[in-house]
């Protein structure tokens, strides 16, 4: 017969561990295809399931399996399903047909004529007759399988086998030591506590379980399909507090681990315990609370790691908001008495130790206790009753009859914290109000106690009181609320000896600003503005309120209007000294940035548009037209204010602020006066709003070629630089913007056609770099039209090699708003690469060409301006090629472009270091040393540190014997850098001196 052919054949390829997939297609498909029933094929297989040979028969039910895992549901009848169930279920006690077996019953117990008899068969067979942990990982896996299959697909069935399911499991899991088996374990635990009544057999259950706790292993690194320790904790903790069975088996054992000297071991007790304070009945936490709070607090006064401090307390809480009442319970006795009864409540535990520490002479621990107090007060509002009535009467009392300031700091350190628990459950403590003006006594501000930094913490512990008054609920009245608000704003503004006081008074205001804006608003922010508007303000005071302001109005979007309408009043109405005007406007920029990133709604920003950046346009306008000198700074930083916001205007609405912009600005922009005065100087402005349109935006000009071709006029003739600088900004912005590659080609020739017969001008090379900017960034290739063009300059010594060389910085470098990807510039992803692959053999070719040190020196500028702006990705590509370039530029170069060489070198040590193996210690080392000299000229601040950053890593990436031989000179200098005139040069030169001091010694 074709089927025990195939039979046959399956075997033999089993026995001679052959590639079986030809046979096994065959079987399933004749099978599926009705040609062979599975009946004919358990027939074909009898000889080797009835095999006494325990080989043979394990290979006969592999078969059977693998054909049963791939076939359809409709070529398996429910007749063959009973039959299977009734064979394996036989089977199971054959130890060597387990493996296989449980594989096909996966299979089977997918079929919809699978039913609940046939899972509880099964599972008593494998229950009763298999001793899963003498089996490998596979075979215990498959097991756990199918426990878990069978309680998701019949429950009901699983649920009638009683105690004999629960006993059998814990059996079956008794033993087990792989992770990743012990995860499949322990999910399935919950799954049974859920489904059975495991009264009975608890015990055994939950011995079995806990002899895992705590549970570690190491994990296998780099393995996405192995198990993390914390995965397996957060799984064993779910089975040991799934059932309230479990509670009293469960919860002495793990309070003595928390007196474990691990503290791994100690933040898994303590977790646990909260997570069975959930589901165990509460009264047997009762019997136990002495001992657990005794402990606790033993972890919070003594430990040095955060964690457990931190996991103690949420155990604390989860634990007496589980034990507490579920309401006040009227005239509690404990409640209106202080004095401890014999017979204690799980409170006393915690108050008794308190009210002793509180009525002592000295109070030891006081932020301790206060967090203690804190977690049980804020885990109900019963207990926060209780704990409020039980210590705020000590401590007024105490406030009141002493004035030593350390008490007084400790005592209001711990009021603050019940306080704080009040707030958090939002209810006010009645004897909160009983002592309001005791309270508001201990929290006035005391003009005795000096603005030292001595007596800082005790000023900041009031400043954090009269902050949780404000915030309980209904306590203090509006006037009331108003007067500590004030408090804490000028505690914010006045200058304290500790400037970490004024940080806490703002730190605070931020937090009461997000809950109570509008009192912030009317009560705190006249006081800034008035602060501001003083005669004679210091700079540092006002950086100080401004960044105070800026923090409050981004943290809360309910004064972030305000705020700004108070500082655009107050610029513009000219009521800021001159000196702080762009201190102001700069506050006010980074707002609107801080706005646009958090939140893009269209009313709010037009709404912005008109009442912030108008009339900061109209200010600097109205400057400029009475023929005021404008700083240019300021001109700058208003135009980059309206960038952050116009730039995330809709296309319809930036259209419609376009048109008047026009209006005003064009004709001035395309005038050929030489002067940068009047409105000239508030060009930048108009550029900003045009660069920042979106490409949909329709700029309200009747042909977009004529207006390029004018800007180039006017740039070419005009002699005023700001002038200039405007019309090649909206020229590369407008290019680069255009999506039709037509269309942008013409323009680009419109604009390019006018340097023809231009001569030799800086206008005309700063034209082609505006230009080649545009393009190159979208990945036009007329853009390398003009980057050759400048190339060619520099090749040919023309006058303006220096400025085209330089000019490569605006090719490839960053720009307020002109060509930018958050004013919607368009970027291509490769275009960098594209850059970076054409431009640099061509300098590279043309560095070796010549002889002439001019021309070596501008290349190797434009090659600096290259590298300082390539991802790192691209620059590692080749780099080996353009190293001894950047060695060059170390010599030839100095400033900003001398530093980016050093840092590309430091870049190529730490990703690739043998590349600089035969270098290092003849040519990078000696640079880098002649580069922390502070006496050259050419060596700024950037490039010591650059220099000393690669000194600081070579001892890192290179062996000894590399490198020892520069030793010595590297110890000398960097000994005389240490006593470099800028600090942080200093800390530099330590940290490396440090590195080559040690070199070699291990």
């Amino acid at each position: 017969m074709e089927v025990q052919r195939l039979v046959d054949a399956y075997v033999i390829g089993l026995s001679d561990d052959a590639d079986n997939t030809e046979v096994h297609t065959a079987l399933v498909t004749q099978i599926s295809g009705g040609d062979i029933s599975l009946l004919e094929l358990v027939q074909a297989l009898g000889e080797y399931l009835a095999s006494e040979e325990a080989s043979r028969r394990s290979k006969g039910v592999n078969v059977l399996s693998d054909v049963l895992a791939d076939l359809p549901e409709e070529a398996i009848p429910a007749i063959a399903i009973s039959k299977l169930v009734q064979f394996f279920s036989s089977r199971l006690a054959d130890a060597t047909c387990v493996p296989h077996i449980l594989t096909a019953v996966l299979a089977l117990m997918q079929q919809p004529s699978f039913t609940g008899k046939f899972a509880t068969d099964i599972l008593g067979a494998l229950l009763r007759e298999v001793h899963v942990q003498s089996f490998q990982y596979s075979t215990r896996r498959a097991a756990y399988q199918l426990v878990d299959l069978a309680i998701q697909r019949h429950p009901e069935a699983v649920a009638k086998m009683g105690d004999d399911f629960v006993l059998g499991y814990a059996q079956m899991l008794d033993g087990e030591k792989d992770p990743r088996a012990l995860m499949l374990a322990f999910q399935i635990i919950p799954k049974i506590a859920a489904l059975v009544d495991i009264k009975n057999n608890a015990e055994d259950l939950f011995e079995v379980i806990f002899c895992y706790f705590p549970i570690t292993f190491k994990h296998r690194e780099g393995d996405p399909s192995a198990i993390s320790p914390e995965l397996l904790k957060a799984a064993l903790r779910s089975a040991i507090t799934c059932s309230p069975y479990f509670g009293d088996l469960a919860i002495k054992p793990l309070i003595e681990k928390t007196t474990a000297a691990a503290s791994s071991v100690k933040v898994d007790a303590l977790e646990t315990l909260a997570a069975g304070a959930r589901v165990y009945a509460p009264e047997l936490f009762k019997a136990e609370m002495e001992v657990l709070v005794e402990q606790i607090r033993e972890d919070v006064m003594m430990a040095a790691d955060d964690a457990v401090v931190n996991t103690a307390l949420g155990t604390l809480e989860t634990i007496y908001g589980v034990l507490s009442p579920p309401t006040p319970v009227p005239n509690d006795p404990f409640s209106e008495d202080t004095n401890m009864s014999d017979s204690s409540t799980p409170l006393d535990y915690v108050l008794k130790e308190a009210v002793f520490q509180l009525t002592a002479d000295e109070v030891k621990n006081p932020e301790q206790i206060g967090k203690i107090l804190r977690a049980v007060a804020r885990s109900s509002t019963y207990n926060c009753s209780v704990v409020s009535d039980a210590v705020l009467p000590i401590i007024v009392e105490r406030m009141s009859g002493t004035e030593v300031l350390t008490l007084r700091r400790e005592l209001m350190d711990i009021l603050n914290y019940v306080l704080s628990a009040s707030c958090d459950v939002e209810r006010k403590a009645e004897c909160l109000e009983a002592d309001k003006m005791n309270l508001l006594s201990i929290y006035r501000p005391e003009t005795s106690v000096p603005l030292d930094k001595e007596y800082s913490f005790l000023h900041i512990v009031r400043l954090k009181g009269i902050t949780l008054l404000i915030l309980l609920p209904s306590f203090l009245n509006e006037n009331e609320a108003a007067m500590a608000l004030q408090t804490l704003g000028r505690a914010a503004i006045e200058r304290n000896e500790d400037e970490n006081v004024n940080k806490e008074a703002t730190h605070l205001l931020i937090q009461l600003a997000q809950s109570k804006p509008e009192q912030t608003n009317s009560s705190v922010l006249p006081l800034f503005l008035a602060a501001l508007n003083e005669d004679m303000v210091a700079a540092h005071k006002v950086a100080r309120l401004l960044n105070a302001l800026g923090s409050i109005s981004v943290a809360a979007q309910g004064t972030l209007m305000p705020v700004l309408q108070g500082l655009v009043s107050l610029v513009t109405a000219g009521r800021l000294a001159s000196s702080h005007c762009l201190a102001a406007i700069e506050t006010i920029r980074k707002v609107l940035e801080a706005a646009m990133a958090a939140n893009t709604n269209a009313e709010r920003n037009a709404k912005l548009f008109a009442t912030v950046v108008s009339p900061l346009t109209e200010w600097v306008d109205s400057l400029a037209s009475t023929n005021q000198d404008v700083p240019p700074k300021l001109v700058a930083e208003v135009a980059r204010a309206l960038v952050a916001l116009f730039s995330k205007l809709e296309a319809a609405a930036q259209d419609q602020l376009l048109k008047p912009m026009f209006a005003k600005y064009e004709a001035e922009l395309l005038s050929s006066k030489g002067s940068d005065d009047g409105i000239c100087q508030v060009l930048p402005m108009f550029s900003a709003a045009v660069c920042a349109c979106r490409p949909e935006t329709k700029l309200p000009v009747d042909s977009l070629d004529r207006l390029v071709s004018s800007l180039a006029v006017s740039a070419l003739a005009s002699g005023s630089q700001v002038r200039r600088d405007v019309c090649l900004e909206i020229i590369a912005s407008t290019l680069n913007k255009t999506k039709d590659s037509k269309q942008r080609s013409s323009l680009t020739q419109a604009v390019l056609r006018h340097t023809d017969g231009a001569g030799q001008s800086v206008s005309v090379v700063l034209l082609h770099q505006w230009v080649a900017r545009a393009l190159v960034n979208c990945n036009d290739k007329s853009g390398y039209d003009c980057v050759r063009w400048l190339l060619d300059q520099i090749k040919q010594e023309s006058p303006h090699a220096a400025i085209a060389a330089e000019g490569f910085n605006i090719i490839l470098g960053e720009h307020d708003w002109a060509v930018k990807p958050t004013t919607h510039g368009v970027f291509k992803v490769l275009a960098k690469q594209r850059f970076y692959s054409t431009v640099v053999p061509e300098l590279t070719a043309g560095f070796q060409s010549t002889s002439d040190d001019n021309v070596k020196s501008n290349l190797l500028v434009v090659l600096t301006n290259a590298v300082r702006h390539m991802p790192k990705s691209v620059l590692m590509n080749g780099v080996e090629n353009v190293v001894p370039l950047l060695l060059s530029a170390i010599r030839l170069t100095s400033g900003n472009l001398k530093a980016a060489s050093i840092r590309t070198i430091t870049l190529v040590i730490l990703e690739t270091p043998e590349i600089l193996r035969d270098e290092i210690a003849t040519s990078i080392i000696p640079l880098a040393i002649a580069s922390t000299t502070q006496s050259n000229t050419t060596n700024s601040v950037d490039v010591r540190q650059a220099a000393l950053a690669a000194l600081s890593l070579i001892p890192e990436k290179y062996p000894y014997p590399a490198v020892h031989t520069a030793r010595k000179d590297v110890l000398r200098a960097l000994a005389s850098a240490r006593d470099d005139r800028k600090r942080l040069v200093r800390q530099d030169a330590v940290k490396a001196y440090n590195k080559w001091l040690n070199l070699g010694e291990d």
